[in-house]
């Protein structure tokens, strides 16, 4: 029998000024092994963050994905045994989903020949997210910018020299999983988004903290997220005191992820009490960036 094992990053998306364009893939990990079985069970084990979350097997995303190629082949194997070790918080903005997402897709491409390219893949699982800065990402690792174009994917890697990064996920209830945007926006907000773009790019090839912290505003998302991040004011402001170049909200929130050239653990403890002192529960990780994207391994079970 077939075995796949598929390992993706978490992915820091909205980065900044980069509002559904920029994405930067994160060392939490989610693992998927996919091993056909010669009867027609499907089983799926989770273990680790969100392990509860989907109650029956059918409505895993990994599964749910498995199936889309499948469909899509008109080919499957007779059973599954699906496991999911997963680091990466669910529903915090680090991109798990997609993760589990591109696991269902690559692993049945493998169990069913490799009939799809890589490029097939990366348009298929942006098309079916519509998030190609999160799924890219996963699957490219570093730092990416992408957009569907006419339901075409575009998108370009980018090399990207950052050091580790503090990642805090507050425990908020009743947390919106999406924020409506507003119809229109001032054409300053936009501009000023705009211009930093390419200059934070820059930045993050190089590494440079200072310029990656004056260039991390942003005018257009942040303003909408910010008053459902209890305490998220406070928690900036220590952050900073504590040595953070540059703080960001990954994708809608809630997690914070820090920038700081050394200090990395006590920016975690201070960010997390600043949370504790608004009410708030929150973990931290130290992690670094991820250069290498999606790791595939294949083997032949017994």
């Amino acid at each position: 029998m077939r075995k796949v094992k598929i390992t993706l990053p978490a992915t820091l998306t909205n980065l900044g000024p980069g509002v559904h364009s920029l994405g930067l893939a994160l060392g939490l990990y989610a693992t998927v092994e996919v091993t056909e079985r010669a009867d027609e069970t499907l089983l799926v084990e989770p273990e680790g963050e969100g392990a509860g979350r989907y109650g029956v097997g059918l409505q895993h995303p990994v599964v749910l994905a498995l199936m889309r190629v499948f469909q899509r082949l008109e080919r499957a194997p007779l059973g599954l045994t699906v496991k999911i070790a997963n680091q990466i918080p669910l529903a915090s903005g680090l991109g798990a989903e997609a993760a589990f997402l591109v696991a269902g897709l690559i692993s049945a491409n493998n169990l069913t020949g490799n009939l799809l390219s890589r490029a097939e893949i990366l348009e298929m699982a942006a098309q079916i997210s519509r998030r190609p800065d999160h799924t890219v990402t996963a699957i490219l690792g570093g730092l990416t910018a992408s957009i569907l174009q006419d339901d075409r994917l575009v998108y370009h890697p980018f090399p990207v020299n950052a050091p580790r990064v503090v990642v805090v996920v507050p425990t908020i209830d009743n947390y919106p999983e999406r924020v409506a945007a507003p119809e229109r926006i001032s054409f300053d907000e936009a501009v000023y988004n705009l211009s930093r773009i390419p200059l934070l790019v820059d930045a993050l090839r190089d590494g440079n903290l200072t310029r990656i912290g004056s260039l991390m505003d942003d005018k257009l998302l942040t303003p909408l997220l910010r008053p459902h991040i209890s305490g998220y004011d406070h928690v900036v402001e220590v952050a900073r005191r504590a040595g953070a170049e540059a703080i960001t909200i990954s994708d809608n929130g809630p997690a914070l992820i820090a920038f700081a050239s050394t200090g990395h653990k006590k920016l975690a403890e201070a960010m997390e009490m600043a949370f504790e002192n608004a009410g708030v529960k929150a973990r931290s990780w130290v992690v670094p960036l991820d250069t290498q994207g999606v790791v595939v391994s294949i083997a032949q079970s017994a």
